[in-house]
């Protein structure tokens, strides 16, 4: 700390960790809402930006939370699309219905 203002690695860290944190939470908000693929986005490039090995320092302490928000994008990524095509009928017969009800 020079001057009362944090060094730059202790400023890159602290984003990291806010990367991380996002990454995290928007990962298992993603699950609220069906098809919330945008917020699934942001999930996975929060957690890569807190990943990243450039700007030092590296992330140590939430790391975990990262790779988690990570995962959980990663998972909603995969199961959606299958859970949608394995259910096409249905969708389809579904909106089928809708659009009589109009």
């Amino acid at each position: 700390m020079t001057n009362g203002q944090p060094s730059k690695p202790d400023v890159v860290l602290g984003q990291k960790y806010a990367y991380a944190t996002a990454a995290l939470l928007v990962g298992i908000i993603s699950y609220i809402q069906l098809l919330g693929i945008e917020r699934v986005v942001l999930a996975i490039v929060f957690a890569w930006l807190a990943l990243k090995s450039h700007p030092q320092p590296r992330l140590e302490d939430r790391r975990t939370w990262a790779k988690v928000g990570l995962v959980l994008g990663l998972i909603y990524l995969i199961i959606t699309p299958i859970i949608l095509i394995w259910k096409f009928e249905f969708f389809r017969q579904l909106i089928i219905t809708l659009e009589q009800l109009q």
